[in-house]
């Protein structure tokens, strides 16, 4: 015999947890490969931060040794758009800039 109760209290925490967090990283979570990577690098206990910007870093170089300078400046123009978000974010006051800012929300 199947005990349902079990089954029906770890499902409600599952789908609160879910509800809890923003659709698109709900969406990310979905694709079978890069999901499991960007789960474990939300984790606060977990190196894959520094492993995962370490790739980063190595892929651009990479790009540059493959393309040249080409290659460079392409993941440079692709980061303009995110730097632009930064930078307006920053300034309309959304993100805090120093500790006692984040204190303060």
């Amino acid at each position: 015999m199947i005990d349902t109760t079990a089954q029906n209290l770890s499902s409600s925490i599952t789908d609160k947890q879910l509800s809890d967090e923003p659709k698109i990283f709900r969406l990310i979570y979905a694709v079978p490969f890069i999901g499991s990577f960007f789960k474990e690098l939300l984790d606060p206990n977990s190196d894959a931060t520094l492993y995962f910007l370490l790739n980063v870093v190595l892929l651009w170089i990479c790009s540059g040794a493959f393309w040249g300078l080409q290659g460079v400046f392409a993941v440079a123009l692709c980061l303009v758009p995110i730097m632009f978000i930064v930078i307006l974010r920053i300034t309309l006051g959304k993100v805090p800039v120093s500790e006692t800012d984040a204190e303060e929300n």
